[in-house]
């Protein structure tokens, strides 16, 4: 199956290269529960991690320009211990702590998915989820993508791998 635009509108997010103040704000970032796995350390050497542009992490802006989010495409949004192969970009997106649960999710998703639309070079998108984090499996399936299996990563959280096969580009 295809990731085709949606039918509805979304709220308009910008995606542009991850730069220093961000990463800062990105790394203040503090979440609870299952969600704390998402928390990034406040080290100056990960901050210039998320800024080199061979990693490809991303801020997500709303339209007021507020900081809402990141993503990262490519092999850095892989958990650790996930058998991968290069058949397929992956992406991964994260939502601002005050702002998860508040329906937002899915305009994160399909920006994110949008933009590697956009700029990948392979028809397959894969996006990684833990087991529990069923609101966003939820959200990543509604975006187009379909659970294709499991695995244990190297902490042994369980994780499900949903796919989207891109439509191929239309020639004018």
């Amino acid at each position: 199956m295809s990731v085709v635009p949606p039918k509805h509108a979304i709220p308009s997010l910008t995606l542009t290269p991850m730069d220093e103040a961000s990463a800062a704000r990105i790394q203040s970032w503090r979440y609870d529960g299952t969600m704390a796995r998402y928390t990034f350390s406040d080290d100056p050497f990960e901050r210039q991690w998320l800024c080199h542009p061979d990693h490809r992490y991303y801020q997500i802006r709303d339209v007021l320009q507020q900081l809402i989010g990141f993503a990262v495409i490519g092999s850095h949004a892989q958990p650790v211990g996930a058998p991968f192969h290069e058949d397929a970009d992956d992406i991964m997106a994260g939502i601002r702590p005050d702002l998860v649960n508040t329906r937002r999710g899915y305009a994160v998703c399909a920006s994110v998915t949008a933009y590697a639309r956009r700029t990948t070079r392979r028809r397959t998108l894969r996006v990684t989820v833990p087991h529990d984090h069923q609101s966003g499996l939820a959200v990543w399936q509604r975006a187009g993508f379909f659970p294709e299996y499991t695995f244990l990563a190297a902490d042994n959280t369980p994780f499900v791998v949903l796919l989207a096969q891109l439509e191929a580009p239309t020639t004018p």
